[in-house]
Parts: C-alpha cells; sequence; structure tokens
C-alpha cells in the first residue's frame, strides 16, 4: 500500500499541524514535569500562555526547534536524509539553544560529534524509549502523507539518530502515520487510534493505544484516562495520551491542548503531539488566536509549513 488518499490535503491542515505542535507546546512549557494535581492546585484549568521558570509565554521548547530542523532538511533535500539531519541536530546542539533537551537526544549528539555515524550514535538501551523521537516527527507525515512504506522507512531513519530503540521508532511511526492520515482526510476519531495501531503492529505502544481506544469508548473522564494511560516522557504512555486527547475533543482545538497540559508531568510534549493531530485535522483556522499572537516565531513557522507544502503536494 503506497497511497493513503487519492484528495490532495489543504494549506491550512499543513499550517494547522505545524502551529499546533508549537502552540501546543508553548502552553504545556511552563508547567512541564508537574504533577496533574500540583498543575491544578496551582494553576487552576490553563488557558492562556504563561512565562515558564526559564523561557518567556509563547516560547516553545526543543520538540518544536527538533521538529523546524527537520522541516528545514526535508526542504533543502527534498527527501528525508539522516546525515543531513544529525548534521543539523548537532549544529543545534553546539549553539547551545536547547531549551529541555533529553538525556538520550545529548548523548546521542555528543556520539555523533566524537566520530559515530547516524547509524551508530543512537542509544539502543530500554531508557531508550523517550518520545524525543515521536515529538518531533509530525513533519514526516506532512511529507509522506500518501506513502505509507516511505513513511515507515523514514521515521525509522530519522528516529535511530538518537533513539535505535523499537519502542521509540514506533512513537515516531504513530505520530507521522496519524498526521498523515488526518491531513489526508481519511481518518477520524475514535477510529485513529485502532488504525495506527494496526500500522504499527505488535508493539507496546500499540497495546497502550488500544488501551485510549477503549478507555474513550467507554467514556471515561479525561482525568482518569491520562492517568491510567500515564503522561511522562515514556513513549508508550506520551502517544497513547496524546491520541487520547485529541479523540476525545476531536473538533476543539483548544479543549484537546488544555487537556494535555492538565495532564501534568511531560505537558509540552503531550500537548504538542495531540496539538499537532488537531491541527492537522481542523486546520490553521481552529487554532485559538490569542495563542498564535504570542507565539515566537509564528511567521517562520507558517512559512515552512507552506514551503512543505508545495514540495508534498505539487501541482
Amino acid at each position: 500500500m503506497t497511497g493513503l488518499a487519492e484528495a490532495k490535503p489543504s494549506l491550512s491542515r499543513f499550517e494547522g499541524c505545524v502551529l499546533g505542535l508549537a502552540v501546543g507546546d508553548a502552553l504545556g512549557m511552563p508547567v512541564e514535569l508537574r504533577s496533574a494535581q500540583d498543575v491544578k492546585k496551582r494553576y487552576g484549568r490553563i488557558t492562556e500562555m504563561m512565562d515558564g521558570p526559564r523561557l518567556k509565554a509563547g516560547q516553545f521548547t526543543d520538540d518544536t526547534i527538533m521538529s523546524v530542523i527537520t522541516m528545514e532538511s526535508i526542504l533543502a533535500q527534498k527527501r528525508v536524509d539522516p546525515d543531513d539531519l544529525g548534521r543539523r541536530f548537532l549544529a543545534w546542539h553546539e549553539g547551545g539553544d536547547l531549551r529541555g533537551i533529553g538525556g538520550t537526544t545529548r548523548q546521542a549528539l555528543l556520539a555523533l560529534k566524537y566520530g559515530k555515524t547516524w547509524r551508530e550514535s543512537g542509544l539502543k538501551s530500554k531508557f531508550a524509549a523517550g518520545n524525543g523521537t515521536a515529538m518531533r516527527s509530525a513533519p514526516l507525515g506532512l511529507f509522506r502523507w500518501n506513502n505509507l512504506e516511505a513513511l515507515r522507512a523514514d521515521c525509522e531513519a530519522a528516529s535511530i539518530i538518537t533513539h535505535r530503540n523499537s519502542e521509540a521508532v514506533a512513537g515516531s511511526r504513530a505520530v507521522a502515520f496519524a498526521v498523515a492520515a488526518l491531513v489526508s482526510g481519511r481518518a477520524v476519531c475514535p477510529e485513529l487510534m485502532r488504525q495506527t495501531a494496526s500500522f504499527l503492529g505488535s508493539s507496546e505502544v500499540a497495546r497502550n493505544l488500544l488501551k485510549a481506544d477503549r478507555l474513550l469508548t467507554q467514556g471515561k473522564p479525561a482525568e482518569f484516562a491520562l492517568f491510567a494511560l500515564g503522561t511522562g516522557g515514556y513513549v508508550v504512555e506520551t502517544i497513547a495520551s496524546s491520541f487520547y486527547c485529541f479523540c476525545a475533543t476531536p473538533n476543539d482545538f483548544e479543549q484537546t491542548v488544555v487537556t494535555a497540559v492538565m495532564g501534568g508531568d511531560d505537558t509540552d510534549t503531550t500537548a504538542s503531539i495531540a496539538g499537532a493531530l488537531s491541527g492537522a485535522y481542523n486546520g490553521v483556522e481552529a487554532i485559538p488566536e490569542r495563542w498564535l499572537a504570542v507565539l515566537e516565531e509564528r511567521e517562520r513557522l507558517r512559512a515552512l509549513a507552506r514551503d512543505l507544502y508545495t514540495l508534498a503536494c505539487p501541482g
């Protein structure tokens, strides 16, 4: 199967995906690593951009930065080139604006710096099953929206630069597949979680996605569901919780990302992925203007989305 859909996606959905991931990242940034109980106690319900410990309101973290680097590499090479992507990640690391970089990614980039190839640099242990590849995979879904075989291969190549772990690769494929399905207009919720699990095959990521689907079908409230699925940096938790947030309110971008933030723990990544999914489905018009107004580098992100659309959807 190479074609996912015959219909050409809209530019609005590409822009919605890219801006949606950045908005979710920025909204979750101030409360990253706080528990859901602490977030609720300290802030009530978070619906506005806020300053964080080190960043200002509307600024995003490494989730968006690495997604931007991925888009820039794809646009420069006209393909997913892991050698180029690795060099760009390393240049970013050397530049110092790391904004929450994970330990697995940092160690892998140091391995690149000291002579490892992109095939060798990524960590393989169970501790490399983090969400550091899933968080930057939405652009792969946009680029390969109509070619699932290429999407599958590209996700692995782009992931193993930093995470040579099968669950991390599965998480990357989950996000990319869902984005591709949503921008093409061929996926609706709640079937999306089952479709994604089927695409992944046997994996812990797929199994927790199916658990999320069951919780949604049973009508479990978000607070209960996210606690049951987990909201930490383990990719198995992140994928299930971010997909749950989107599928619980598929037509409401704001509700989706607020729910993700209120789940606590790795708030920026859960909300970033949920925002990418919602933006890919609903288009950029669904993102509240008050959030876009303060979003860092909004026009640069929009331009990248447009350029990627031109490349991925010619004619």
